[in-house]
């Protein structure tokens, strides 16, 4: 997904409020220490356990156990070869320095698992996550519960909120930088990130692109969203995007990204 224009400042709120769907393929009874191929197998599991009982497991039976268990809230660590950041270095970096950091588990959110195909001992599973969720430690936290080892093979991110590569623009199909009809081959940010819609007066209009902070009594009451929290897309009376407001503490809301100046 790539940003254009205004919406280019939008990324960070995309991936932090909008579930990905990836598909991922993994191999049981191995494992290695980066959770993938890109490093060599460090551990193998031998059992009969593995090659008699999860090697005759059926695919929706494999569905099911998972749906079971990992469906809903999640807690997951950040895998030690990953990006997330200790005493300003990422974790990989500390990794490959000989220097195993653990890091507390933190609350995730599993929206949906679907076994798209299973031929042991290869299991291909797609799933939708919350933000900030590592599929590879997901992939190995199944494994384990199924009562064996895993990593990936392969991973493919296949949507981001609405959007998917089934419906993407092709790399030839690219519109130029100088298009003028650039803005309409995508879709509308507020469509991407549907919060909470006020529409403002001429006045307020003007308060607000001002960096004036508005009371609740000068707008009525907060509107609901898809996303739930304290964003809140603002528009005019002419139905013109002014910006993305933020709710504050105090119950006002304030200009967060001002869509009619290059700020």
């Amino acid at each position: 997904m790539i940003g254009i224009g205004g919406a280019a400042r939008m990324n960070d709120f995309i991936h932090e409020y909008l579930p990905k769907t990836y598909l991922a393929v993994g191999k049981l009874g191995i494992e290695t220490p980066t959770g993938d191929y890109t490093s060599e197998v460090s551990q193998r599991d031998d059992s009969l356990y593995l090659t008699k009982e999860i090697a005759s497991f059926s695919k929706d039976f494999i569905e099911e156990k998972l749906q079971e268990k990992f469906l809903g809230r999640y807690m997951q660590a950040p895998h030690k070869y990953s990006a997330a950041e200790f005493m300003g270095k990422n974790l990989h970096e500390w990794a490959r320095e000989g220097v195993e950091i653990k890091k507390e588990p933190v609350e995730r959110f599993v929206h949906r698992i679907e076994v798209v195909k299973y031929s042991f001992p290869y299991l291909s599973v797609r799933v939708t996550v919350s933000s900030g969720t590592y599929v590879r430690t997901l992939f190995s936290d199944m494994a384990n519960f199924l009562g064996t080892l895993g990593s990936l093979i392969s991973l493919v991110r296949e949507e981001v909120g609405p959007t998917s590569f089934r419906n993407g623009i092709k790399k030839k199909n690219w519109p130029l930088e100088k298009d003028p009809g650039i803005l309409e081959k995508g879709i509308p940010v507020q469509e991407v990130l549907p919060f909470g819609k006020y529409t403002l007066g001429e006045k307020e209009s003007k308060l607000f692109t001002n960096g004036v902070f508005l009371r609740e009594a000068q707008m009525g009451e907060f509107p609901e969203g898809k996303i739930q929290g304290s964003f809140y897309w603002v528009y005019n009376e002419a139905n013109h995007l002014l910006g993305l407001g933020e709710r504050t503490e105090r119950n006002e809301i304030k200009i967060k990204i001002n869509f009619n100046s290059g700020e």
